[in-house]
């Protein structure tokens, strides 16, 4: 059962994404296509994502146009594994996911907690760089600005980069000034 379906728009060049959200067996599953234009040629990658209850990553399955795939696991929290089923020990503590082409990752971790108006959390995040697919563990910071029943507005750094991003009810970006907007 799709229990949501979204468009962004890319506002910092031509392109959006769409993606589907919907849940199975207690885990929450994510299908999403997104295209857009960099340096004057088409991007497209198609991800998939398997979640636990808690918004956890558990799997994340990333193509691109090339047909490069991206296939990661996490069996326990913190502990990531390639495709070949090679630890990955310099993702180790990272539980959530960021991919760099969609607002999707934000709702990640600003879903697995509950929030405070004023309260900052720091997360170790699983980055993919689209579309070359490179993978690295980078810090990123939330904190909680204020909000209502419809809307809540986080504050996010990471690596020099600092953004309010506008999130629904459900934790799923509305507005990320300059990069996304959400159209549906």
């Amino acid at each position: 059962m799709v229990l949501n379906e979204i468009i962004w728009e890319n506002k910092e060049t031509f392109g959006c994404e769409y993606l589907k959200i919907f849940s199975k067996e207690n885990t929450i599953h994510v299908e999403s296509s997104v295209i857009y234009l960099e340096s004057g040629s088409p991007i497209q990658i198609d991800y998939q994502l398997e979640l636990d209850s808690s918004w956890r990553t558990i799997k994340v399955k990333i193509q691109n146009r090339g047909g490069e795939g991206l296939l990661l696991t996490s069996l326990r929290e913190g502990e990531w594994f390639d495709q070949q089923e090679t630890r990955m020990d310099e993702l180790d503590g990272a539980i959530d996911l960021d991919i760099s082409a969609t607002p999707f990752s934000n709702s990640l971790p600003i879903n697995r907690y509950d929030w405070k108006v004023d309260q900052k959390r720091e997360f170790e995040m699983v980055y993919v760089s689209v579309p070359s697919l490179e993978v690295q563990k980078v810090k990123q910071t939330y904190t909680y600005i204020e909000g209502n029943k419809k809307m809540r507005i986080f504050n996010y750094q990471c690596q020099g980069f600092e953004s309010l991003i506008s999130v629904d009810a459900n934790g799923f970006v509305i507005d990320y000034p300059q990069l996304f907007v959400r159209r549906y």
